[in-house]
């Protein structure tokens, strides 16, 4: 990790390889810098956002990046800057000081946790370890200016460097190629998560899934020849409190799409379809660190779905942990079955009491709400709408999506209680996204407040940023930390 520190400091005392100077739009104040005095003149439109320019004097390398309109600064814009900063010089410097704008809409607090984010996440590579000619990172200091001192910088950069390693660690093992990436090597870091945040660990292999009754997993599982498992991780911050949050991650650390196979085109990126598990094993580690007063479980159904002779097939029926039966029409469809006994399992044998589960699940979400925006499904409008709110405050987009009644016809079955894909709309993909939440939500106990997100449009980006490199996003980690805190 970087060495991020706090200073108040006159910017001619500044010593780093680079000075970064934050420019909002047409702004006015320019700094007593004659360079950057005479440029703004020349350019007054100057300062969209990321837009830059860098100037060399004898004693002193500046850049002056964009911040957009002052109006429209918010953590996430925040976060980004610093993030662009940091990427762009993170090959060219061994340190740099960047000056934190002012801002009103923002605590010292935020502004200490998105500078943190904004800047680790920058110098993650995705390619590191499979280059054999990878061009290092050189920079190793960050120096933050701010106007006055204050604790809450502090606060929100010791939480924002816990936040940022999470996001990363989802990163890292979205990124990894499922060669490496399988169940039984997602497993290990498990155990290394559990080991180093004293968190309690429980291992279901898949012929005790089996025998517990957890078909639908058992059913994805039996086409890989690689191990499968039903992780569960406990944090208990609170053991006198009855509420337990329930967090579920889909593991698919490959998805072929089974006999319902997929095209080859962009199949490789099926890699990332175990981001939601990734997710929920950043998110509980976050927790443990804050030391959260909250008792969290964190489940992850982890496995392949491949072809083998013991393949799952469409039309077999299997009985899920939460006791209905589903016939499976398309085992491509295979997310939901491994979440229904995911979600099952959180509430029957760790009696988890809220459950919000993650999952890279349906192509009909990206059709919908394109790469920006998280599909957001739940069974409680003021949780649903709780939750959206809380990931604006974190600059991350949700979008509240339809769960009326209607929709569970959609999922009826002739030969069982329910399908795995939806049926009788008008198009044979009808409602795709809303369907795969109804299936889910068939396995949710009666008065169990519950959120799904599917974050298949959003959960990895094949096109690079100014702020980060390609590949997984880590998206919802922030949210989660913030809704478990209440709302922080």
């Amino acid at each position: 990790m970087l060495k991020i520190q706090l200073v108040t400091k006159p910017l001619s005392d500044v010593k780093a390889d680079y000075l970064v100077l934050p420019i909002f739009e047409a702004e006015k104040n320019i700094y007593n810098h004659s360079q950057v005095i005479d440029f703004l003149a020349e350019n007054p439109k100057f300062g969209k956002l990321y837009e830059s320019q860098i100037f060399f004097s004898k004693n002193q390398k500046v850049v002056i990046l964009g911040l957009g309109k002052k109006t429209d600064l918010d953590f996430y814009r925040l976060q980004n800057w610093v993030g662009t900063a940091v990427k762009s010089l993170c090959a060219k410097a061994k340190n740099i000081s960047l000056l934190l704008p002012q801002t009103d809409k923002l605590t010292t607090q935020e502004i200490g946790r998105a500078s943190a984010i904004g800047a680790e996440m920058a110098v993650f590579n995705p390619a590191k370890g499979f280059k054999s000619e990878f061009e290092s990172i050189k920079l190793s200091g960050v120096e933050l200016i701010v106007q006055k001192a204050d604790r809450g910088y502090q606060d929100g950069l010791k939480k924002g460097l816990i936040e940022a390693e999470a996001v990363n660690l989802v990163r890292e093992l979205g990124d990894m190629p499922s060669n490496h990436m399988t169940p039984t090597y997602f497993l290990g870091i498990t155990k290394k998560v559990a080991k180093d945040n004293k968190l309690k660990l429980t291992v279901l292999t898949e012929l005790q899934a089996k025998r517990k009754g957890m078909g639908a997993f058992v059913g994805v599982a039996q086409g890989s020849d690689e191990p499968s498992y039903m992780i569960a991780l406990e944090y208990s911050g609170n053991p006198k409190s009855k509420e337990k949050w329930g967090l579920v991650g889909k593991g698919i650390t490959f998805d072929s799409g089974g006999l319902s196979i997929k095209p080859a085109n962009a199949m490789n990126e099926m890699k990332y379809d175990m981001c939601g598990a990734a997710t929920v094993l950043a998110t509980i580690q976050v927790l443990a660190k804050l030391g959260v007063r909250e008792n969290i479980v964190a489940v992850m159904p982890v496995t392949e779905n491949l072809v083998n002779g013991r393949a799952q097939r469409p039309g077999d029926i299997v009985k899920t942990y939460a006791g209905k039966f589903a016939e499976v029409l398309n085992t491509d469809a295979e997310g939901r079955l491994v979440l229904i006994d995911g979600v099952a399992f959180a509430q029957n044998d760790f009696k988890a009491t809220k459950i919000i589960d993650l999952a890279t699940l349906t192509g009909a979400i990206v059709v919908a709400l394109g790469d920006f925006y998280t599909g957001v499904f739940g069974n409680n409008k003021q949780f649903t709408e709780e939750f959206i709110k809380v990931a604006a405050k974190n600059g991350e987009k949700m979008w509240e999506m339809p769960m009326d009644e209607e929709f569970n016809e959609m999922i009826k079955s002739e030969m069982a209680d329910i399908t795995n894909i939806g049926h009788g709309g008008s198009h044979p993909s009808a409602a795709g996204s809303i369907t795969a939440a109804k299936f889910i939500e068939a396995g949710i106990n009666k008065g169990v407040d519950w959120i799904h997100l599917d974050i298949a449009g959003t959960a990895w980006d094949m096109k690079p940023k100014p702020f980060k490199a390609v590949g997984a996003s880590g998206v919802a980690v922030k949210t989660l930390v913030s809704l478990i805190e209440g709302g922080k």
